[in-house]
């Protein structure tokens, strides 16, 4: 019986990690996109990453520590890592910050607590209801894991565009600080050949 467990555990490890698939993007095209709150592209004639590389990671956008504000998802292929905002739930977008890379490398202050302001990737939104980052692939090189910590801005409007709810949201994973301080999270991605 342990033998069938054991042999039954390595399968699912060997199909787990060889189940990337490939895709692409079509020349020409810019991977990065913001969608505003209306479904309208603010950047018309760019297309969003959907093909390419790895199964994509998705994890909840928690807001204020326990309102569900959306999804991040991360995918890659040979030459970039893609991570994707999606608010949901009545939420946009106005700001997100975003670290790729080695998870000892988060910029983060004394205290230990993340520093969103210093990551190397952010954007402000006007009421984006979508956005991705493309990264290079180096951030997390081919076959090898790190950290994503996605940090965002969401609001809630009302019917005026009066805004009703504002909040902090991390990507769902693990504090960042784990000796106390903030509620800022991370999370693992692992890229595969695209």
């Amino acid at each position: 019986m342990k033998k069938t467990l054991h042999t039954t555990a390595i399968i699912l490890f060997i199909a787990a990690f060889f189940s990337c698939k490939k895709g692409s993007i079509e020349p020409g095209q810019d991977a990065v996109t913001d969608q505003s709150a209306n479904g309208s592209p603010v950047n018309p004639g760019k297309i969003s990453p959907g093909g390419g590389g790895c199964t994509p990671t998705t994890v909840g956008l928690i807001a204020g520590q326990t309102i569900d504000a959306g999804t991040v998802t991360v995918s890659n292929d040979a030459d970039f890592i893609y991570v994707t905002y999606q608010t949901a739930n009545g939420y946009t977008l106005t700001q997100t910050h975003l670290y790729v890379g080695d998870c000892a490398q988060i910029p983060v202050n004394s205290q230990g607590n993340p520093m969103p302001g210093q990551f190397p990737y952010s954007n402000t939104h006007n009421n984006a209801t979508t956005y991705t980052y493309q990264v290079p692939i180096t951030a997390i090189s081919t076959g090898s894991c790190g950290c994503i910590a996605a940090h965002a801005v969401v609001v809630k409007l009302d019917g005026n565009g009066n805004i009703i709810d504002q909040q902090t949201g991390w990507g769902n994973g693990t504090r960042i600080n784990p000796h106390g301080g903030n509620w800022a999270m991370k999370f693992t991605y692992c890229s595969c050949a695209g």
